[in-house]
């Protein structure tokens, strides 16, 4: 693996375009970063890839069948087509309808998967990427501030309970009345991302308060960084594997808008970061390294060794990273 040696947004582009591969129909955790962040592309210019995601929106809405997986699929951009006339309120709706009547895990954070045994009570931090900036979202579509302020409390409660000796857990159960005291790297990556997108879409004290929040989280992958750039797959775990994703989300934080300013990272840790997204960044646009399905388990031995391989949440976090990299460059026009 290694880096191309293009323009930030020719490597753009290249990811993106092998990021279509994937073809959703009903949604699964990690979809709603890969179609955001061909949205991401498409506004930096890399290609047309809007109407792509139309195109995949459009035929859920009419032909995947209301579901309970509904609840993962990428909100924010949903109603973003609403709100552009391009997709039906009806889309938006299924989503909202069924969120608004799952049971609570935790605070206002509801269970997401009520129809998956092992997980049902639970909430995993996953979900801090997707479902706050669906909530914050939806209050701009329907002038109805409750709904932002839901959106912070979402982020919040979910952060406050998953808050371990290492950083932030991947899982908390209220049977249990704990999480799983595993500081899972990825689900950090999602978590920062997240917060970051909400900052941009609240306003006020409340968006200050997400802002604090996600500097300490990024502040805490600052100090945990491997020599190569990445992150192991458990923070303060040395018997886990490394995990490539964790370096294109945190790229794509500390270049988000919404971190200009927020804090004074160490030197060369950015840096060194956007080197090891280069080195995982295959010829054909793979983003390689990036560990599969890892599902919350209460021994951490289970986040010891992990398949690694292509998957959307691989692929849609490096297309943020890479995105975030091409709004630093000067612009170059792709013919």
């Amino acid at each position: 693996m290694h880096s191309s040696g293009l323009t930030p947004l020719a490597d753009l582009r290249r990811v993106a375009d092998r990021l279509m591969d994937w073809r959703f129909h009903c949604w699964y955790w990690g979809d709603a970063i890969a179609i955001d962040g061909l949205m991401e592309a498409h506004t930096l210019g890399a290609g047309a890839y809007r109407d792509h995601v139309l195109d995949t929106l459009q035929r859920w809405h009419w032909n995947c069948l209301p579901n309970f997986d509904d609840v993962l699929a990428p909100g924010a951009t949903i109603i973003q087509f609403v709100m552009d006339g391009d997709l039906s309120p009806e889309a938006a709706d299924r989503v909202i309808d069924l969120l608004e009547g799952l049971p609570a895990a935790y605070g206002v954070v509801p269970a997401l998967e009520p129809h998956r045994p092992l997980f049902r009570h639970g909430l995993c931090i996953d979900a801090v990427y997707h479902l706050p900036a669906t909530y914050a979202q939806l209050a701009r579509w329907r002038g109805d501030k409750r709904f932002a302020d839901k959106a912070v409390r979402v982020a919040l409660d979910s952060m406050q309970v998953l808050r371990c000796k290492a950083g932030w857990a991947q899982w908390f159960d209220p049977v249990r009345k704990r999480n799983n005291e595993v500081a899972w790297t990825r689900g950090m990556g999602w978590a920062v991302l997240g917060l970051l997108d909400l900052v941009r879409l609240v306003e006020g004290t409340a968006a200050d308060e997400v802002a604090d929040l996600a500097a300490s989280v990024m502040e805490r992958l600052a100090q945990t960084q491997a020599s190569d750039g990445n992150w192991d797959v458990v923070l303060e775990y040395p018997e886990a594997d490394s995990e490539t994703s964790t370096a294109a989300f945190f790229v794509a934080a500390a270049l988000h808008p919404a971190a200009d300013g927020l804090l004074a990272l160490p030197r060369g840790v950015l840096e060194s970061a956007i080197g090891a997204c280069g080195r995982a960044l295959s010829g054909d646009g793979t983003y390689t390294g990036v560990t599969g399905d890892v599902l919350p388990d209460w021994d951490i031995k289970a986040y010891e060794h992990a398949p690694t391989g292509p998957s959307p949440w691989a692929q849609g976090a490096a297309v943020r990273a890479f995105a975030a990299l091409a709004r630093r460059a000067p612009p170059v026009r792709l013919d």
